[in-house]
């Protein structure tokens, strides 16, 4: 911990119970989720507002805590009972203010979702196919495309055994709950990335390679296709 930390706590802690003694503060420590792969803890006060009972966050002033961020309040950054989503932050000089709301099931990442499925290799997948999105080279965009058809081939062969692609997709309504307009949907589907595969699998001297907004391209609607699928899955 730097050494201005301490020193920034304790102006935060003085100005804290100068001005927020009716705001009820209590003093602890925030375990911080951010992702895809980001995890710290900020030592801080979780507020409550008298007038209304909504919860805020106060943390010192260097804190980069942001909109997004998942706090976790306690100890334990295992604890699932007391969690809030960052909806807005004001920073001043005194304090790093988060406004924040309870978790809701779409704020979870389809990384969580696969894990919390069992589907540890698709998981696996979707979160190398992000890393390689942002290396910036030709290569990793390369790998992000490739990453993204293997955590769909991964979801598809669990879900329905089937080891290809397309094999895989037909039998989704067997596996998923699915009505007319997403049959049709899946069927769509199923013909862009047979397509998309057959670009990408061409072979020889100069095999060509995504670029960067077709390799983010892939990777937004294999996160999305994926989180469908896991939403209507039997």
């Amino acid at each position: 911990m730097p050494a201005n930390i301490p020193a920034e706590y304790q102006f935060l802690t003085l100005w804290v119970h100068n001005e927020f003694r009716d705001h009820h503060p209590n003093s602890g420590w925030a375990a911080v989720r951010r992702e895809p792969n980001v995890c710290f803890r900020e030592q801080g006060y979780k507020c409550e507002r008298p007038n209304n009972g909504q919860v805020y966050f106060l943390f010192t002033h260097s804190s980069t805590v942001s909109e997004g961020d998942l706090i976790s309040w306690g100890e334990s950054s295992g604890r699932t009972d007391d969690q809030w989503i960052v909806t807005a932050t004001n920073r001043t000089s005194q304090s790093l203010r988060c406004e924040v709301r309870r978790p809701e099931p779409k704020d979870k990442s389809a990384d969580q979702l696969l894990r919390a499925a069992s589907f540890v290799k698709a998981a696996e997948y979707l979160s190398n196919a992000r890393q390689r999105l942002a290396d910036g080279t030709s290569t990793g965009w390369n790998d992000c495309v490739a990453n993204c058809r293997n955590a769909l081939q991964e979801v598809l062969t669990q879900l329905t055994g089937e080891k290809h692609l397309s094999e895989g997709i037909s039998k989704l309504g067997d596996v998923c709950d699915l009505g007319e307009k997403e049959t049709e949907y899946v069927k769509t589907l199923e013909k862009l990335f047979r397509a998309s595969r057959d670009v990408l699998s061409k072979s020889g001297a100069h095999p060509p390679t995504p670029e960067y907004p077709f390799a983010a391209f892939a990777l937004g609607l294999t996160t999305e296709t994926i989180r469908f699928i896991l939403a209507v899955r039997k």
